[in-house]
């Protein structure tokens, strides 16, 4: 039985769309922390406000459509919810952007690198799970790309609670104590939401196996 039935592959393609966009603006800000060239970190940043804009799009395309379509792949409310995450786990991402990129922070320290590579790696389990969800006989290897997500994120909570101990006890500089919290707390934020969507999934399995 799918998820996704070949009926509804308006929703289908949306929701593959919505989690390749998340996927896209966490490759960026990844490559955006990791370059030595202003130009093309700027660019980055720039791109991940566009992709939000995009995000916001689709998230109401979908509602759009699971409020006039007769058939769709589950119930709507649940259609809606997994929108929803998907939209705030690209928020969550471009607010970090625009955090590092507006904060204009002194230097791309290590956790804000280790917490962008998580990033991107919880995102791009999201859009692998998001894309297996066309088939409930895969709910066995989704329920593991959640689980994978769920122990990102909990690295994302590690990196973030080390870097936020480090600077209380070695920045002195109150207005760069701010700016870092900020950002760090931006960034484990994205993969917190990347997490709450992996909750919505996990429901929408239950309910539908």
């Amino acid at each position: 039985m799918s998820i996704f039935p070949n009926s509804n592959k308006i929703f289908y393609d949306l929701f593959n769309k919505a989690a390749a966009n998340v996927a896209e603006m966490a490759t960026l800000l990844d490559v955006a922390v990791n370059t030595s060239d202003l130009f093309e970190q700027k660019f980055n940043f720039t791109h991940i406000d566009k992709l939000k804009i995009t995000s916001y799009g689709l998230t109401h395309q979908i509602f759009a459509e699971s409020g006039k379509q007769l058939v769709s792949p589950f119930q709507r409310k649940d259609m809606c919810d997994l929108a929803a995450a998907l939209d705030d786990v690209a928020d969550s991402i471009a607010m970090a952007s625009r955090r590092i990129h507006l904060y204009d922070v002194p230097k791309i320290t290590p956790p804000i690198i280790s917490l962008a590579s998580l990033i991107l790696e919880t995102s791009t389990e999201l859009q692998k799970a998001i894309n297996a969800m066309s088939n409930l006989s895969n709910s066995a290897s989704i329920f593991e790309l959640c689980s994978n997500i769920k122990q990102l994120e909990y690295k994302a909570d590690t990196v973030y609670n080390e870097a936020f101990a480090d600077l209380l006890a070695n920045e002195t500089d109150a207005i760069q104590l701010i700016k870092y919290t900020d950002v760090f707390m931006a960034m484990e934020t994205a993969t917190d939401s990347c997490e709450d969507a992996t909750l919505v999934i996990e429901s929408i399995l239950i309910k539908n196996g």
